[in-house]
């Protein structure tokens, strides 16, 4: 934060549509039909306008308080309870078009936790730090050693790094 003071932080992806589940024969009958139904059902809404909202939301503790519980706030498979640590509203995303190019803007994004913005760091959480270490291992076996140049891995605004030349070089200097 501001004071230079280290907080916990567990992101919330909440959509704004809320939750809605199909029962055991719907789902037998529309996974049977369209195995891609959700995907198809996305594509569908965001084509016709209706585009799907997410909405994010933090909790806060601080380190200090994390032995204080008795479940471990880094196990990943525990939720924060809500009542002690509220929901703190921080923005939303907002899928307001479908991709022009499907293998260009989706087959070859890469996620990668490694990756944050200054003020972010990482927790002790075991499976965190292994993700950390192999997602982009995964990511150069899969896209090749220069997979955060391909355009949509790409930062947005101007930037500088010492990438230069080399296999699958996609910045031109």
């Amino acid at each position: 934060n501001k004071a230079g003071r280290e907080t916990l932080v567990k992101f919330h992806w909440k959509p704004a549509c809320g939750v809605k589940c199909l029962l055991e024969d719907e789902a037998v009958a529309v996974g049977g039909a369209n195995h891609s139904h959700a995907s198809q059902d996305l594509y569908d809404a965001i084509a016709a306008g209706d585009y799907p909202e997410w909405r994010l939301f933090v909790q806060t503790m601080a380190p200090a308080d994390q032995d204080k519980f008795d479940f471990d706030p880094l196990d990943v498979t525990k939720t924060w309870p809500e009542d002690v640590f509220p929901l703190q509203p921080v923005g939303r995303m907002v899928l307001n078009r479908n991709p022009d190019n499907f293998f260009n803007e989706n087959e070859q994004l890469a996620f990668c936790p490694a990756l944050v913005v200054p003020g972010i760091t990482y927790s002790d959480d075991k499976l965190l730090q292994t993700r950390i270490f192999s997602y982009a291992d995964t990511q150069r076996h899969r896209l090749g050693p220069n997979y955060l140049q391909i355009p949509v891995n790409a930062p947005q605004c101007a930037h500088h790094n010492n990438h230069h030349d080399g296999f699958m070089n996609f910045m031109h200097r």
